[in-house]
C-alpha cells in the first residue's frame, strides 16, 4: 500500500469494515435526507435507501442545514476517529495524526459547490491562513459511503504527485480548487476513475491531481463520501511551486498584513 502511494500517488481501492460505526452514520444520513427521497418502502435495507434518488435538488438553505448537522455529528466523528481508519494510515505513515480538516460530502450534479475541477490538495493548504495547515505532509482517505461508479466518482492522475505544485485559482464557495493546467497535458491513460462499493476507499498524496467526475448518471442520486485526512510530523513534503502561485501567496500575505 505504501509503495503504491509513493510510486503512483494513490493506493488501490481498500475495503474498510467499520461495522456499526458506519451503520450509525448511514442511519444519520437517512434521517437527515428521507424527506427528500422519492417514495419508497421504509423496510428497504439501509444501504439501498441511501442510494435512492431525490425528488428534486433540495433548497440550498435546507440542504446546508442538513450538511452542517451531519458534519457536526458524533456519528461522523466516530468514523473519522475509528481504529480501522487509523490502521490504514499506518500503512502510509509511521506516526499518523489527525489533520484538522475532514469533511462529509454529498454531491449532486447540479450543485456547483460539489463539482471540483483538477486540483491538488496541497494548493489549498499552501494558501491557508491557518498555521495548523502549513508545512504538513497530509494524506487524504476518500471514503465512499453509498458507492461510486465511473459516472459519479472521482478521478486521479497517476504519478502526478511527482509534478510541481501548480498555480491554483480561487473558486468562490470552494477555495483554491482549480489548477491551471493549460500548458500541461497528461496522457489520458494515466487518469484513474475510482469505482467503489460502500465502505471502500482510496488514499492519495497531497500533490496528486484529482477532480470530481462530471455526472452522466441519474442526476438526482446523491453520492456520499468523506474526505478523511491524517499527517505525519516526521514526513517531509518536498516540491517545487509554480512561480505565479508563489507570487499569489506573497501578495495575499502582504494584503493580510496591510488590512
Amino acid at each position: 500500500m505504501r509503495k503504491d502511494f509513493f510510486d503512483n500517488g494513490f493506493t488501490n481501492v481498500l475495503k474498510i469494515d467499520l461495522g456499526n460505526t458506519l451503520t450509525n452514520l448511514q442511519n444519520k444520513i437517512y434521517s437527515c435526507t428521507k424527506e427528500h427521497i422519492i417514495d419508497h418502502d421504509s423496510n428497504l435495507p439501509l444501504v439501498q435507501k441511501i442510494k435512492l434518488p431525490f425528488k428534486k435538488i433540495p433548497d440550498k438553505a435546507i440542504w446546508l442545514r442538513a450538511m452542517n448537522e451531519l458534519n457536526n455529528s458524533s456519528e461522523l466523528e466516530d468514523v473519522i476517529n475509528s481504529n480501522e481508519i487509523l490502521d490504514k494510515f499506518k500503512f502510509i505513515f509511521k506516526m499518523p495524526k489527525r489533520f484538522n480538516i475532514s469533511f462529509f460530502r454529498a454531491r449532486f450534479p447540479d450543485q456547483e459547490r460539489a463539482i471540483y475541477d483538477w486540483h491538488q490538495d496541497e494548493g489549498t493548504w499552501y494558501m491557508s491562513n491557518d498555521k495548523r495547515n502549513l508545512n504538513k505532509f497530509t494524506a487524504t482517505l476518500w471514503f465512499s459511503i453509498n458507492g461510486a461508479n465511473k459516472q459519479d466518482s472521482i478521478q486521479l492522475v497517476k504519478k502526478s504527485h511527482k509534478h510541481i505544485l501548480y498555480n491554483h485559482t480561487f473558486i468562490k464557495g470552494q477555495g483554491y480548487f482549480s489548477a491551471k493546467l493549460k500548458k500541461f497535458k497528461f496522457d489520458d491513460n494515466l487518469i484513474c476513475t475510482v469505482e467503489t462499493n460502500p465502505s471502500e476507499a482510496v488514499i492519495f498524496h497531497p500533490l496528486t491531481l484529482h477532480r470530481s467526475v462530471p455526472y452522466s448518471t441519474n442526476k438526482l442520486r446523491p453520492r456520499y463520501s468523506i474526505d478523511i485526512r491524517y499527517y505525519d510530523e516526521n514526513e517531509k513534503l518536498n516540491y517545487k511551486t509554480n512561480f505565479l502561485f508563489k507570487l499569489k501567496k506573497k501578495y495575499s500575505r502582504i494584503r493580510e498584513w496591510m488590512f
